[in-house]
């Protein structure tokens, strides 16, 4: 089965949960930090460690913080082996969830932390841009030095300051 399908069972199940909202909350922040840290990743990733083992650890260390049906899923992803696509499956739960609700994911990427006025802006244009609802899906990455990249579905606006930087040095480095 692919992470794709996986993810739409996983969004059935959370339409199925009496805490619907909370879940779909935790679930995606779950994916989504362990997916960035590289050390929670390689835990997933090590085919040496049962998967026992695994579901154990993330029982513990979220426990009684996220709600029981949110530690089903994880405990279901890690024993179907899919551990190792949280980044794709996450990706996959939002725009599956975005489209229940009529909407799109639009995955944004700035060096800092936006504020609601222009998160509320950035889904105003693109409304505007897309003739749909827009959710939001925030990631701060250190790495850039200024701007925002938005992709929305197969479509990438790169505003970054350091794509173009790279511009500007491939057109004097070919001059």
């Amino acid at each position: 089965m692919s992470s794709k399908a996986f993810s739409k069972g996983i969004v059935e199940i959370i339409d199925s949960s009496k805490n619907k909202d909370r879940v779909e909350n935790e679930i995606l922040y779950v994916f989504d930090t362990l997916s960035s840290h590289k050390e929670a990743l390689d835990v997933f990733r090590n085919f040496g460690m049962p998967q026992e083992k695994k579901i154990e650890a993330m029982n513990k260390l979220l426990g009684k913080r996220v709600d029981p049906m949110t530690l089903d899923l994880i405990a279901l992803t890690i024993s179907q082996g899919y551990g190792d696509n949280l980044k794709d499956i996450s990706r996959h739960v939002a725009e599956f969830l975005a489209e229940k609700r009529g909407a799109a994911v639009a995955e944004v990427v700035s060096a800092i932390e936006l504020d609601e006025d222009t998160k509320k802006n950035i889904k105003k244009v693109l409304k505007k841009k897309f003739g749909r609802n827009v959710e939001l899906k925030m990631q701060i990455d250190e790495d850039v030095l200024g701007g925002l990249r938005v992709s929305v579905g197969e479509r990438t606006f790169d505003g970054l300051v350091s794509t173009r930087l790279s511009e500007v040095k491939s057109v004097l480095g070919g001059r």
